[in-house]
């Protein structure tokens, strides 16, 4: 959020970065120095592997600072003027700042700005900034049923049947892209690594791989949990699925396929980044019972046909999305469930054979 170019003197420069760390009497060990230890201390464990020597151990290659605002603003204080000023060893120091526009209204309606993180990346000074804002007390009146799927990554209907529909295949396609990329990068460090052969690239380029594939599918989520916050009615209700799956491992769920689809679906982000943007915007987030969401027709409450994206119920007639059938369960069993029933599953719709919900996916 803040951004300016690095002046010649850095912000906090430890004595024991300077060289002098002989120097430091016990009484001035304090965090920052203990910080420095725990960040260097997975990096000295690692030369061994790396076969390097060590040129500047005390290197750290993150630098950042930690400035405690709230409402003195002694460490750091946001002027009206539009600058920033930030205390550091050398003095006081003024900074000008820019704010992206998706952020510029919440930091204007901050009630109090507790704490501003100061990270280097690229000779600019970045800065994370923790806020205080004044919600409006959730009152969970309105239910809205969500679907989490894997195509259709989320799909909402709310009690006027309005749907919200989110595609997350672009997201799909890249991840499954990437991860075949990183399968033929570890056959190839598993290669050179039998040869006994210099590794440091391949596992460079692998690190940096996951890296993106993981900023990718938490800003998806984040992205989706803003649409889906900002289009559910006032005083509503974001129902979900509580679903329990295992972790997609080998022994625990079987195909190979399967396990590495399921490595794949952020529908864990979506629930979490939402339950955070729902506190923002003062929604209420609840869970419900997953059996038979996908298979019971939500007209008649028997059991239907499902063919991927469609849903038939041969005793009613009733058709509709798949997914769009199921977020109507979800609604409507949490509506039983809040008036203090039980959800009715009638036998024609109960099976020996199916026993919660499946694992496998819509496509």
């Amino acid at each position: 959020m803040v951004s300016n170019t690095v002046s010649e003197s850095p912000l906090f420069v430890p004595p024991e970065q300077r060289g002098d760390s002989e120097t430091v009497s016990a009484s001035k060990i304090n965090r920052p120095f203990c910080w420095i230890i725990k960040s260097i201390g997975p990096a000295t464990s690692e030369l061994p592997c790396c076969q390097r020597d060590v040129e500047c151990p005390n290197d750290v290659k993150k630098v950042r600072a930690l400035f405690l605002v709230g409402c003195r603003g002694r460490d750091a204080d946001f002027r009206k003027d539009g600058t920033l000023s930030i205390w550091t060893v050398g003095g006081r120091k003024h900074l000008t700042y820019s704010i992206p526009d998706d952020f510029q209204t919440t930091f204007e309606q901050a009630k109090e700005i507790d704490s501003l993180t100061v990270i280097l990346r690229d000779g600019k000074l970045i800065g994370r900034v923790a806020l205080t804002l004044e919600v409006p007390e959730p009152m969970g009146i309105l239910p809205v049923g969500i679907d989490l799927n894997e195509t259709n990554a989320l799909v909402a209907v709310d009690p006027d049947g309005n749907t919200l529909f989110v595609s997350g295949k672009a997201v799909k396609v890249k991840n499954r892209r990437t991860a075949k990329t990183r399968t033929r990068l570890q056959s190839k460090h598993a290669t050179r690594k039998a040869h006994h052969q210099d590794t440091r690239s391949v596992r460079r380029v692998m690190k940096r791989l996951g890296r993106k594939q993981r900023n990718r599918s938490r800003t998806f989520a984040q992205q989706t949990a803003k649409q889906l916050a900002e289009w559910a009615p006032a005083n509503a209700v974001l129902v979900f699925e509580d679903l329990h799956m295992p972790q997609p491992q080998k022994g625990k769920i079987r195909g190979r396929a399967l396990r590495r689809r399921l490595s794949l679906w952020q529908h864990g982000l979506i629930r979490e980044a939402t339950t955070n943007k729902a506190q923002e915007y003062g929604l209420t987030v609840a869970r419900v019972d997953p059996r038979y969401t996908s298979k019971n027709c939500s007209r008649c409450g028997l059991r239907g046909i499902r063919k991927r994206h469609g849903f038939t119920c041969p005793h009613c007639g009733y058709s509709n999305h798949a997914d769009v059938n199921a977020a109507y369960n979800i609604r409507n069993r949490y509506t039983v469930f809040r008036d203090g029933g039980s959800p009715s599953i009638l036998p024609e719709a109960q099976s020996d054979k199916d026993v919660g919900k499946p694992l496998a996916l819509a496509m």
